[in-house]
């Protein structure tokens, strides 16, 4: 496991104004978490609720909707937990949806070496 910050930026849809953060890279988070108050600002809904398990063992129902993601010069959809404060994760599942890992040792988003179907 490890973790590191890299610059992405989320949006309503690929054709509106995007906003850029700094995101934490969780290798031990599945979802993507951004403030919810970010996300009502940018007018995005939740269109689901999930339990989840947090860092410290407690169990929380969080909203879950999708944002448009931009990670260098490639953007796709992915769901995104509505999380308090300012909370900044970029998740496994927005990673797989990118073709990205996590290199730990060199702090940085490198290619997937192959894709498992």
């Amino acid at each position: 496991m490890g973790i590191f910050y890299t610059d992405i930026a989320v949006g309503r849809d690929g054709e509106g104004d995007f906003e850029a953060v700094t995101a934490l890279v969780d290798t031990g988070a599945v979802y993507s978490m951004l403030p919810a108050k970010l996300l009502r600002k940018m007018k995005i809904a939740p269109t689901i609720e999930r339990e989840f398990t947090l860092a410290d063992g407690r169990r929380q129902k969080l909203p879950v909707g999708d944002v448009w993601v931009r990670i260098g010069s490639e953007e796709h959809y992915s769901p995104v937990v509505f999380g308090p404060d300012d909370r900044f994760l970029l998740g496994a599942v927005t990673l797989q949806i990118f073709g990205l890992i996590a290199d730990t040792t060199h702090h940085k988003l490198i290619p997937a070496p192959e894709f498992t179907l």
